[in-house]
């Protein structure tokens, strides 16, 4: 199966969304539109979950999204790519294709799950994640393009270049992250899209997930601990 197949289908349910939006966008109240957001996010929590389970190792799991969560708070990312966003929106016009290319870009790139899923694509062949991401995305731009304007189109082929290649990259380390490594990795990975599902069901940002991302690195710093018989657990 191609790795790039999961952000080919992001890339789709972005356009179909936009789509959408332009036609019938504005005639979609705005209860349902929160409503379908919670029901979307409960869907990622049971994935991210589905992922996760069974645990096989918890200690290193709960060790690796601590220490991740302090890797990411020092390195103050999450802030760092809402930053980002704040900068890149304020140079957005007012009309036209540039305000929704500029914030549709933003919006489905800049977080987590779009790395986790083109991972996911890469390594294990499956796009679950990317699929999901899919629906959310596609829902989203229904919203954002009845707002922004038929730009949030462009963001949706960008999405997939973007998702295809951190998939083609990730196919090429699939020889190196394997057996137990890819599995903690997955296990960590399932946890980070629960917290996603769990914020869009609050509608917050109460889990900060950019601090979370160095997380997927220490399962690889505590296999190759134990390999060099430093294993402390």
């Amino acid at each position: 199966m191609p790795h790039e197949l999961g952000a080919l289908v992001n890339g789709i349910g972005i356009i179909a969304g936009s789509l959408i939006g332009l036609l019938w966008g504005k005639h979609l109240g705005h209860e349902f539109r929160g409503q379908a957001l919670k029901v979307i996010g409960l869907f990622v929590v049971l994935i991210g979950l589905k992922m996760a389970w069974p645990l096989p190792d918890p200690i290193n799991t709960l060790l690796s999204l601590v220490l991740g969560a302090w890797t990411g708070s020092v390195l103050r990312l999450d802030g760092r790519l809402e930053q980002f966003g704040v900068w890149a929106e304020s140079r957005v016009g007012q009309s036209g294709f540039a305000k929704g290319f500029i914030a549709g870009t933003l919006i489905f790139n800049v977080g987590a799950m779009a790395i986790l899923g083109a991972f996911q694509d890469g390594l294990t062949g499956k796009f679950t994640i990317l699929a999901t991401k899919a629906v959310l995305d596609g829902t989203t731009a229904v919203i954002l393009t009845s707002a922004a304007g038929w730009g949030v189109m462009g963001a949706g082929i960008v999405t997939a270049l973007y998702e295809g290649v951190l998939s083609l990259l990730a196919g090429d380390l699939s020889a190196v992250l394997k057996g137990v490594l890819l599995t903690d990795v997955t296990v960590v990975g399932g946890i980070m899209i629960a917290a996603i599902g769990i914020n869009f069901i609050l509608d917050n940002g109460t889990i900060k997930i950019g601090n979370l991302l160095p997380a997927l690195v220490f399962p690889v710093i505590f296999l190759w601990l134990k390999g060099h018989g430093l294993e402390f657990l």
